[in-house]
């Protein structure tokens, strides 16, 4: 013990040495193993950080930008994909942040922080990837699988909810048979080919396949892995045009179209029946019949109440005409929109034709594997 307390000493003392005698000691080596004295070099070592997004997250459009830097750095800039300035000049190091409004949002881009010496020379660098939201126009986080089914509704790169992908059904201009806007793949396999349009039950199954492929993504599994839960097995073939798509469309093993019964039937959900409504969340998918005699395959919003008192439901889907938001009354919401979109309707009775009886609404189940 004693001889430690004197090695420590003589330590502290080689340090004060060392500024007293103006002598440089590049690394000083004390008892316990450690270095003390970083070299000259290294503390003029340049490097820049972006502190604030992180990696793979999302932020709020206008997005403020947290960096820092040091070393010989006494300026930064920010480019977006390797090539969009988001100043129009560096800036000193010292401000530590800079806010840019994103004109494309709600998918990823690419950012790196550049740093520059007195001379104007780059001489660091730090990258990250992330995703400007922007807030309006989407549907908000939700439990379980509903979570990966929004942000699939939310991805307006996919899914523009400004009629580019318009709401197509029995029309010689129709793109393909499936309803799909984007190929539908399942098991890495390609089963329905996308024709840049839709129609309400293949889309929501586009939705349902996507989300699926996200969850993917998300848990590091490749696309071939089937959808299980516990013991149950979503095949390849229930999906390509097997019970699975039959009770989706409505065929086959099917007397009427029901999203619920699919998920049900394979083990994959649950029907969320009348008295468990208030249960019912964004990103539940719905089966609607009206007393006009039509009907819709949708993903449900939220209802619409009046007084206490359930009265209708808003709902996306692929729609001949509905919103661009899921609130009617967001500042930028816009009307008229063919495809995906945004609609309310109401219940026969109060004010619309939806018959509440013929409403079948289905959950997801997270899958365990």
């Amino acid at each position: 013990m004693k001889n430690n307390s004197i090695e420590v000493v003589a330590c502290v003392a080689l340090a004060v040495l060392s500024c007293t005698t103006e002598k440089t000691i590049t690394t000083l080596v004390c008892p316990d193993g450690s270095a003390d004295g970083d070299s000259d070099s290294d503390a003029d070592s340049p490097w820049v950080s972006i502190i604030y997004p992180g990696e793979g997250e999302e932020a709020p459009n206008p997005v403020t930008f947290e960096f820092d830097g040091g070393g010989s750095v006494v300026s930064v800039a920010l480019f977006a994909d390797d090539e969009w300035p988001l100043q129009d000049d560096p800036i000193p190091v010292g401000s530590g942040t800079l806010t840019y409004e994103f004109s494309e949002v709600n998918y990823p881009r690419d950012i790196s922080l550049i740093g520059y010496d007195a001379d104007g020379e780059e001489v660091a660098e730090d990258q990250i990837s992330f995703i400007p939201l922007d807030l309006s126009c989407l549907i908000g986080p939700q439990p379980g699988f509903n979570e990966y089914t929004v942000r699939t509704i939310n991805d307006w790169t996919m899914y523009p909810k400004d009629g580019t992908y318009p709401y197509c059904w029995g029309e010689p201009w129709c793109g393909d048979m499936w309803g799909q806007i984007h190929d539908g793949y399942y098991g890495d396999e390609l089963l329905f080919d996308g024709g840049g349009d839709c129609f309400c039950s293949g889309h929501t199954l586009e939705i349902f396949l996507a989300a699926y492929r996200l969850w993917l993504d998300d848990h590091g599994l490749d696309e071939s892995a089937l959808f299980e839960y516990g013991g149950d097995v979503l095949t390849v073939d229930s999906v390509d045009i097997g019970d699975f798509y039959q009770w989706w469309q409505g065929f086959g093993v099917a007397s009427y179209a029901s999203s619920a019964d699919a998920f049900e039937t394979v083990g994959i959900g649950e029907n969320i029946y009348e008295e468990n409504w208030d249960e019912v969340l964004a990103g539940d998918y719905v089966n609607l019949s009206r007393s006009t005699g039509s009907g819709h395959a949708v993903i449900f919003v939220n209802w619409i109440e009046d007084g206490g008192q359930r009265v209708g439901l808003r709902y996306y889907g692929c729609n001949n005409s509905g919103s661009s938001c899921p609130d009617p009354e967001d500042p930028d919401n816009t009307t008229g929109n063919s495809g995906p979109a945004f609609i309310t309707e109401y219940f026969e009775g109060e004010g619309g034709t939806v018959l509440p009886a013929w409403l079948f609404i289905g959950r997801v189940f997270l899958p365990t594997s």
